[in-house]
């Protein structure tokens, strides 16, 4: 019976090490490549981006799910599928990362792809709450987008 028990136990010990240590080894290895693939993604053209999007997507898809706690799994899946053209589903995703994390990049990803929607309202008040945070981001912004979120975030 004993010997039993301790073989339950070195199996247990066995899974949890694999779960504990290997696991997220492994989610994150997959994160840095995935991000050095979608950084560069855009430096092509649109067609060659496209199968190192998909290619992205399905391996972030892959990665277990406590790497999706992580708002980084969901900044690189929006970027992705911006990358794709899929805009509305990046703007859902951004959402689901900051139910996780009030990041100011990830109102800012957020708040540009709204624009790219025609969604001006939306994306001046994610822009501004960005801007609280980091003051400087408007200096990316332009025209009347850049004098609405200055107002609204008080930034000048």
């Amino acid at each position: 019976m004993r010997n039993v028990i301790r073989a339950a136990a070195i199996v247990f010990a066995a899974f949890a090490g694999y779960y504990v240590c290997v696991v997220p080894y492994e989610a994150n290895f997959a994160l840095v490549t995935i991000t050095q693939r979608t950084l560069n993604a855009p430096s092509v053209d649109p067609i060659s981006a496209a199968p190192i999007a998909r290619t992205n997507l399905r391996d972030l898809a892959e990665i277990r799910t406590p790497e999706r706690l992580d708002p980084t799994w969901y900044l690189l899946y929006g970027a992705n599928c911006e990358i794709l053209g899929r805009k509305s589903e990046a703007v859902e995703i951004y959402s689901r990362a900051l139910e996780i994390d009030q990041r100011p990049e990830i109102y800012v990803d957020r708040g540009m792809t709204l624009l790219q929607l025609g969604r001006t309202d939306d994306a001046v008040k994610d822009l501004a709450t960005a801007a609280r945070f980091k003051p400087d981001i408007v200096y990316d912004l332009t025209g009347d987008v850049r004098e609405r979120v200055e107002t609204a975030a008080r930034v000048h």
